[in-house]
């Protein structure tokens, strides 16, 4: 019996990736591919706004004057610290709901999208305030990130279908990552395409992070428990 019992399969991790919003999720990848190189080309080198910057630049700043709070708040989750703050947040509500591999890949793909955005920048080489490398932004490239781990949590716990699971998962990342960039444009910390690309690299890395998690969690529930 104790033979048969360690040749049994250990039990499976809830998927990163749950299969109603996985081609909606890998479909995002794709656009957020789209959004971080395009600009990247378009701007290399440049250290002015594009004349869609001025007009995006323009609009941020009639906002009323009571967001700042909220852009102190947004702009502090980019920071070092507060970006560690945002990793073992999102981590953490992964593991209260049971959900170990996606708390894995919120860790990776968070900070790989740090990663990117940091190599990306000399790359690039786009300058504002003269002397700053400004493209992608991190700060937007994390939140974005961090919003779209949560998305594919509500995805998962509200056992939604292809169609509302891809809403919620639309619209928690395009809430996340558009109130980082919101906040970078109205510091004028970063040129709104810079935003644009930073929310391209957050889209482009977690869902490939994901899948990766449900391969591996896949086989781990495949080997004996006896390993």
């Amino acid at each position: 019996m104790a033979s048969q019992d360690a040749a049994r399969p250990r039990a499976a991790m809830r998927p990163a990736l749950v299969p109603a919003v996985r081609g909606p999720a890998v479909v995002l990848a794709v656009i957020g591919a789209v959004l971080w190189i395009v600009p990247a080309v378009l701007y290399a080198g440049d250290t002015g706004p594009s004349r869609l910057d001025v007009r995006v630049q323009n609009l941020v700043d009639d906002s009323p004057a009571g967001v700042w709070n909220l852009v102190r708040v947004m702009d502090w989750l980019g920071e070092p610290a507060g970006r560690v703050v945002l990793v073992l947040v999102t981590a953490a509500l992964c593991l209260i709901a049971g959900r170990q591999a996606l708390a894995i890949a919120a860790v990776l793909g968070i900070v790989t999208t740090s990663v990117l955005t940091t190599a990306l920048k000399p790359l690039v080489n786009r300058r504002i305030h003269d002397d700053f490398l400004s493209y992608p932004s991190g700060h937007v490239a994390a939140a974005t990130a961090a919003a779209m781990v949560i998305g594919l949590l509500l995805a998962d716990l509200l056992r939604t279908g292809r169609i509302a699971g891809t809403a919620i998962l639309l619209a928690v990342t395009v809430i996340g990552g558009g109130l980082s960039a919101f906040a970078q444009i109205h510091l004028t910390a970063h040129y709104p395409t810079d935003a644009l690309g930073g929310f391209g690299c957050g889209l482009f890395v977690i869902p490939p992070t994901a899948l990766v998690m449900n391969r591996l969690a896949r086989m781990r529930a495949a080997r004996p428990a006896s390993e």
